[in-house]
């Protein structure tokens, strides 16, 4: 990430936040939104930098129902300490907003403001990699949608012994067939560069 940039793309995400906050966005389609927004991913790519885009453009990229003026939209400060942690995060590790997102959605992010924001935000940055330390992307997807590892298999044609042995990091992810991981990354409805746990660092 150009760190050039850092201030643009918190304050960016905070409009973002805000906004969902503000109007009670629901909060999974928010970063669904993020994960999948081509500003977002750009910044991921740890690139030049992403262009820095108008707010109100973002705004309507990431949470489309919404038809607001960001004029009218507040500035709350949990969002703007979640901005920079997620920021903070995504430099830090180079994963994508939406592993980032698995291990600490934003509703857990905003539990965490009254313990963590008058830390240092290595300290946020240090219970990420806690939780991610913890259990693989897989595992989390799995008791997200309530799969059975036989279940994923039959409908993958990828054997149990592989999808079990890459849920308990058993096997790495980073190095498994990559026909398997689009074929799952398709059945778990995330992109194959989280399910990778690819690092653009």
């Amino acid at each position: 990430m150009n760190s050039n940039y850092l201030f643009e793309y918190i304050n960016l995400f905070e409009r973002v936040l805000s906004a969902a906050y503000q109007y009670k966005y629901h909060l999974p389609s928010v970063e669904h939104g993020i994960a999948y927004s081509p500003f977002f991913q750009s910044i991921e790519r740890n690139d030049n930098g992403a262009p820095i885009i108008d707010e109100q453009t973002l705004i309507k990229q990431v949470l489309p129902e919404l038809d607001i003026n960001t004029m009218d939209v507040k500035t709350y400060n949990q969002c703007l300490w979640a901005a920079e942690s997620y920021i903070r995060i995504q430099k830090e590790t180079g994963f994508t907003f939406e592993l980032i997102f698995l291990y600490l959605p934003i509703k857990k992010m905003y539990q965490y403001f009254d313990i963590y924001h008058e830390m240092d935000f290595s300290q946020i940055i240090e219970e990420f990699n806690r939780l991610y330390s913890e259990q693989s992307i897989l595992s989390i997807l799995v008791s997200n949608y309530k799969y059975s590892i036989k279940e994923i298999s039959d409908i993958s044609k990828i054997s149990y012994e592989t999808i079990y042995s890459l849920k308990q990091r058993k096997r790495d992810v980073k190095k498994a067939n990559v026909e398997s991981i689009i074929i799952l990354s398709s059945i778990l409805h995330v992109r194959v560069e989280t399910l990778s746990e690819i690092s653009f660092k």
